[in-house]
This record gives structure tokens, sequence and C-alpha cells, in this order.
């Protein structure tokens, strides 16, 4: 079992794991018909798509060796490190400052030039200011309000 492929097998089982949590909680509502869908219809039908993708991800792999997991804790932490300032700093400066202190911290395990780093966090900034605040007209302010 040690020298299977474990990542597709994790995979494989949390594919489907989600496919059957939405096809118990969908399966709570109306189901209805193809022609007249309740609102248990979809995520019903898209929970026992997803078990046999889980089940297809996961089958062939029992049968092929796999590659040993390395976790790179460094990059672990930082990413939720960067979640969890974002979080706290969203209502206090906004989104475009909060996603770029929060792109900041997570580049930090890997190697790059800080001008590269802060360009990256700039463009995804905008481009998260953009798509929350103007696009979907989010009630969250862009920019501190002092």
């Amino acid at each position: 079992m040690l020298d299977r492929d474990i990542r597709d097998i994790l995979a494989g089982l949390f594919v489907a794991t989600v496919g059957i949590y939405f096809t118990l909680v969908g399966s709570e509502y109306t189901f209805g018909t193809a022609g007249r869908m309740g609102p248990g219809y979809i995520p019903v039908v898209l929970g026992c798509i997803l078990v046999v993708l889980g089940i297809c991800i996961m089958i062939p792999a029992f049968f092929r060796k796999g590659e040993r997991i390395e976790v790179h804790w460094d990059s672990l932490i930082a990413s939720l490190l960067s979640l969890v300032v974002f979080a706290f700093t969203l209502n206090i400066m906004g989104v475009f400052f909060s996603t770029m202190i929060a792109v900041l911290i997570a580049s930090v395990p890997k190697p790059m030039p800080l001008i590269k780093r802060f360009m990256i966090a700039a463009v995804i900034s905008v481009v998260t200011s953009v798509i929350f605040v103007l696009g979907l007209d989010m009630t969250i302010s862009m920019f501190p309000e002092f």
C-alpha cells in the first residue's frame, strides 16, 4: 500500500467524499424531474458525478507506483498565515491592501526578487479589487476609510 500512488488515492477519496456530502445534503430537498428540476436536483446529480469521478481517479492509483509525498511546511505556514492576516485586515485596510499584504506573506518561502514580489502582489490586488468591489459590487471597501 505504501508504494501505491497515494496522492491520487487521497484525491479520489476526497472528490468522492465531497460528492457523497452533496448527494446526502441535496437529497433533503425536493428532487423534481429533468424537465421540472427541484432545488435538490443539481446537488444530487453533481454529487453523483463527483462520486463516479472520485472512484475513477482512485481505482487506477491502486495499480501504479507513486512518489513519496513531500510537504513544504514553509509554504503551508506562509499560506495559512496570509489567509489569517487577510481575514483580520480586510475590514481595516480594504481589499486592495489586504490582498497585497496576503500575497507578499504567501510569497515569502520562495526565493524571488523583491520587485517581482511587489509586482505580483499589485497585479493580484488590482484584479481582486476589480472583480469583487467593482464587478460584483460587494459591500467591502477597496481602500481604507478614514
